[in-house]
């Protein structure tokens, strides 16, 4: 049999996660440190795993990087997702970058189907300078991260289909980001 990195430890460490990503979510641009994370298989982050974990069970599908075999097999055995490709998961994990406009976009009628992406970065600090405004933020709040201008051009487009489109976890070593749909992104 094959080992497998543990999971949650308790119920309380998957609760404790899935406030910070809440918590992350409704107050973008605010660095949360997860409290409990997991143990992570190579391949993922701390903070990516545990949000996979909390995030995933039977009754969703998830899209791992190519070559991920370990990740992935940690997650369908501790989570019982369904394994699926980019364009039809629920949940899908990248590094660096990954075009939005490939994912689940969900429906005018639904816009909850829409895909999250959880994002492994190289900093939640450091990178080009950014400008978020929205729900969740008072005026605005200033960040710096590590996103391409690809990036950026793929989150303006996803502004034209509102209410519709992706969310974005970001996620380095033990710590979040959330990046809701309905923020808008710019540049400074």
């Amino acid at each position: 049999m094959k080992f497998f990195a543990p999971g949650f430890t308790s119920p309380t460490d998957a609760q404790s996660c899935f406030r910070g990503i809440l918590q992350a979510l409704s107050t973008p641009g605010e660095i949360i440190t997860l409290d409990r994370p997991v143990g992570p298989p190579p391949g993922l982050s701390g903070a990516a795993a545990s949000a996979l974990l909390t995030l995933a069970d039977a009754t969703v599908s998830a899209s791992l990087p190519e070559g991920d075999n370990d990740a992935r097999d940690w997650l369908v055995f501790h989570a019982g997702v369904q394994m699926t490709a980019p364009a039809t998961a629920d949940f899908v994990m990248a590094r660096d970058h990954f075009d939005l406009s490939q994912l689940k976009q969900g429906t005018d009628d639904v816009p909850e189907d829409g895909a999250t992406l959880v994002l492994d970065v190289a900093s939640l600090e450091s990178g080009r300078a950014f400008r978020l405004t929205g729900p969740g933020i008072e005026t605005e709040t200033r960040v710096k991260l590590p996103l391409s201008a690809t990036f950026l051009t793929d989150w303006r487009r996803q502004a034209h289909i509102t209410p519709r489109g992706v969310d974005v976890i970001l996620c380095h070593e033990t710590r979040i980001m959330g990046l809701p749909r309905s923020l808008t992104i710019e540049e400074i």
